[in-house]
């Protein structure tokens, strides 16, 4: 697979003449992975990148990269992954060519790869504007051979956004047209893919304003019109608004959109309130997934107290669907949740959550409503309610920090659980809990560049009556930095066993080795080894993997036309360097105070804290070089770890992105299996000699059975519910196309990639291994989405697909 991208820079035109006329740096990079194991994964993959930028005089750049990799998709699309797109700028004007995205508003144009070309206008002044023009889908055939394969008919898109600030407010338009081409196809398909021309136009007004010159409301209000099928010829009964912009005819729908919400400072914080509604099926041909007929109140407070050693936020929020009244069930949401971060002193922090998640679900009868004689027949409706209930509780305390050693001690402890409800009681094995517990310890010696930690973790999970789990485990780390810190190696060994129903099962160690190694300043090499054995009762299972990378940058090269040199002294006297395209220049007191500023930058505002802490010793080792060379060595080490965070974010994306591939052809194969052990259970059930026998007539025989006959109704429960929730998770990773859909995430992908951030930077920046970060996604992926159908979906309403349910 080949993947060229590009990206925009600023550029001052007034900069003309004080620049070099030609600059250009960039870098090369080149992994390699051999695997050994039981996984499905090819024993050898391969990964080459890199990214080159010009820049012209000061005033235009030319950025360029791109990715190649022995990894294809090997099935028919609609959508380009290999892109080329270039993004040439001039002062207050962009443009985009190529495969690219833009985003206009939410209800709009949200993230849309297409190919074609955009462009951004913002002057200064009052008056903004954007537009576009592509294809947003290309025609792909139907091939019965590859049931991955999507069918589609070739789409273009065009569509605009301008905005002009009037003194009292901000006012914008936006429009966005797609439509989809009915001859693009040449072969037939079947009928049951439901596949039609369609024929899309949205229109989006959007305000913001103060309101006594301190709060801040922005509303906006969108308006979508879709025909389903073009090539129906029977007139809609009326003309819609957007009659002169669609094809209208009987298949044509419009719906609306709107979103309000208010932000008012008060005290050390700020207050908020906002109000949104989506109609049922709202959907834009410019986004690739839409959460719709919803409707969603939200409040929420921050303020900082005790000279702002406190901060405490707090959020609250009802949400309700079935807003046309046309479903059988009808769900509301209530999610309440407050934060507190408390800096006791300069050792202690300690930050602690608790949230609350509720959720009633009223289920009527289609029957009993169709028979329904009187209004007041039948009133009564199946009740469920979910609750859900988080806490977390974090201690951070620095035992010791002198010049020589660093002492450190943490505690995480979380709480969760979910309780499933039915008329006020909870019903049979809906009592979830989990609790997880982390104590480490963690000694520093700067000096010599050593650094061990040692944690222990346990987790205990109840499910209901009948099943528990717990897993617990120590996990030792220790880190050793060589030759003036261009050597920096590391060893992580861990040791996990878990009980089911008080039962050893299966233990895993694992152990870790990585280096990385700078030469030169500009060449960079890494080896990772990870070594896993998993024992199980009925097997043993080992993975080994090796990982070797190289990295080279290169800059600095400069065709100055004029042939101006600097003096003998004045390069003595200021040391300049640059680092991705920015250019650091003073003496050592001012570059001292140009890493400070940038480190501690909104841009690098959420890195983790473990992270944040060594980046500060390395900062520190920076400031502390008196010769230059020494000095621009240690800072390009400590700039290449400062951006590391940025760069895992699109290494975090393509995994993630990967792990929904393999989930989605997973899924499909994984169906039939899940429906036919429910199936296989529920018969076992239905033949008991139990099933549907008063408790009152048990014989003595009978009462023997009822251990075996309970479990047997549990195991049937958690295996319908397994179905039921990946029959869920199935339509919600449907949705998911495209890269876009992943680095763009919206609704639960985006609470997940959130989620487990901190959690696979940490994972990544200690193996430097893809498919180790791969493999934590997956397990963490499915595991979140299967909690969630739990809260959302009832388990009752599912139909067999596979086997005949007479």
């Amino acid at each position: 697979m080949v993947t060229a991208l590009g990206f925009s820079q600023n550029i001052n035109f007034d900069q003309l003449g004080k620049e070099k006329w030609l600059r250009y740096n960039g870098g090369v990079s080149a992994s390699a992975i051999y695997y050994d194991g039981t996984a499905n994964r090819q024993p050898f993959t391969y990964f080459l990148n890199g990214n080159l930028n010009f820049n012209i005089a000061g005033l235009y750049n030319i950025p360029l990269s791109f990715t190649y990799s022995n990894q294809d998709f090997n099935f028919a699309n609609p959508f380009q992954f290999n892109r080329l797109s270039l993004h040439p700028s001039y002062k207050w004007a962009t443009a985009h060519i190529g495969d690219v995205n833009m985003t206009f508003s939410p209800y709009t144009l949200a993230g849309h790869q297409f190919t074609g070309f955009g462009f951004d206008l913002a002057p200064e002044g009052k008056f903004q504007f954007s537009a576009m023009y592509g294809r947003l889908l290309r025609a792909t055939e139907h091939n019965a051979e590859e049931p991955q394969a999507l069918t589609a008919y070739r789409r273009t898109g065009f569509g605009f956004k301008t905005a002009y600030n009037f003194d009292f407010a901000n006012i914008g338009l936006i429009f966005f047209k797609a439509k989809d081409d009915e001859n693009s196809l040449e072969n037939p398909f079947p009928v049951e893919l439901g596949l039609t021309p369609k024929d899309n136009a949205v229109v989006s007004l959007e305000s913001n304003f103060r309101l006594f010159d301190k709060a801040v409301i922005r509303v906006e209000y969108a308006l979508s019109g879709i025909t389903e099928d073009t090539r129906l010829a029977q007139p809609r009964f009326a003309n819609g608004p957007f009659s002169f912009l669609l094809d209208e005819n009987i298949s044509t729908n419009y719906y609306s959109a709107f979103n309000a919400s208010l932000n008012y400072p008060a005290g050390n914080g700020t207050l908020g309130v906002g109000y949104e509604r989506i109609d049922p099926d709202y959907r834009t041909f410019g986004a690739y997934f839409f959460n719709n007929d919803l409707e969603n109140i939200t409040i929420n407070a921050t303020q900082n107290l005790f000279n702002n050693k406190l901060n405490v936020s707090v959020n609250a929020g009802l949400q309700q669907d079935n807003l046309n009244n046309a479903k059988s069930a009808e769900l509301q949401r209530i999610v309440s949740a407050i934060n507190l971060n408390y800096t006791a002193s300069d050792r202690l922090g300690i930050n602690g959550s608790y949230s609350n998640f509720q959720s009633y679900t009223n289920i009527r009868d289609q029957f009993d409503f169709i028979n329904q004689v009187g209004e007041l027949d039948n009133v009564d409706t199946l009740n469920y309610r979910q609750i859900s209930q988080n806490a977390n509780l974090g201690i951070n305390y620095i035992v010791k920090k002198t010049e020589t050693k660093q002492h450190s001690a943490n505690l995480n402890l979380v709480y969760q659980n979910s309780d499933n409800q039915q008329d006020g009681q909870t019903i049979a094995g809906g009592s979830n809990s989990f609790y997880n517990g982390t104590a480490s310890y963690s000694w520093g010696f700067p000096k010599a560049a050593f650094t061990v930690s040692l944690a222990t973790n346990a987790s205990y999970n109840a499910i209901g009556d009948t099943d528990d789990n717990l897993i617990l485990g120590p996990t030792l780390a220790i880190g050793k930095q060589f030759f003036d810190k261009r050597l920096r190696t590391n060893f992580s060994s861990s040791y996990n066993t878990s009980y089911t129903n008080g039962e050893q099962d299966n233990t895993v160690y694992n152990f870790r080795l990585g280096s990385n190694y700078t030469w030169l300043q500009k060449h960079n090499f890494s080896m990772n080894v990870l070594s896993l054995f998993r024992n199980t009762v009925l097997q043993n299972n080992n993975d080994f993997t090796v990982t070797f990378g190289y990295t080279y940058t290169f800059d600095n090269f400069r065709l100055d036309l004029k042939g101006s040199q600097k003096t003998k002294n004045s390069r003595a006297a200021i040391l300049s360097f640059r680092y991705r395209g920015v250019s650091y220049s003073g003496t050592l007191p001012q570059l001292n105070e140009q890493l400070t500023n940038v480190f501690n930058s909104s841009q690098f505002s959420n890195i983790p804290a473990y992270k944040r802490d060594d980046l500060t010793l390395l900062l520190n080792i920076v400031k502390s070089q008196k010769r230059n060379e020494k000095y621009k060595e240690s800072a390009l080490l400590f700039l290449g770890e400062l951006y590391d965070f940025e760069d895992f974010k699109n290494v975090y994306n393509s995994a993630m992105f990967r792990v929904i591939e393999k989930i989605q052809r997973d899924m499909k194969r994984i169906d039939e299996q899940l429906e036919r052990l429910f199936v296989a259970t529920k018969l076992k059930v239905d033949r008991h000699r139990l099933h549907n026998k008063p408790e009152a007539s048990y014989t003595e025989a009978d009462k023997r059975l009822v251990l075996r006959y309970k479990a047997l109704l549990a195991e049937r429960k958690n295996r319908m519910e397994k179905l039921v929730g990946h029959r869920w998770m199935e339509e919600h990773f449907e949705t998911l196309d495209g890269f876009e859909s992943v680095q763009n995430a919206k609704g639960y992908l985006k609470e997940f990639k959130d989620f487990r951030m901190e959690a696979s930077y940490k994972l990544f920046d200690e193996t430097n291994d893809a498919q180790a970060l791969e493999n934590f996604l997956e397990k963490e992926i499915i595991d979140f989405y299967y909690k969630k159908s739990l809260q959302v979906v009832d388990p009752e309403l599912f139909e067999l697909k596979y086997i005949n349910k007479n």
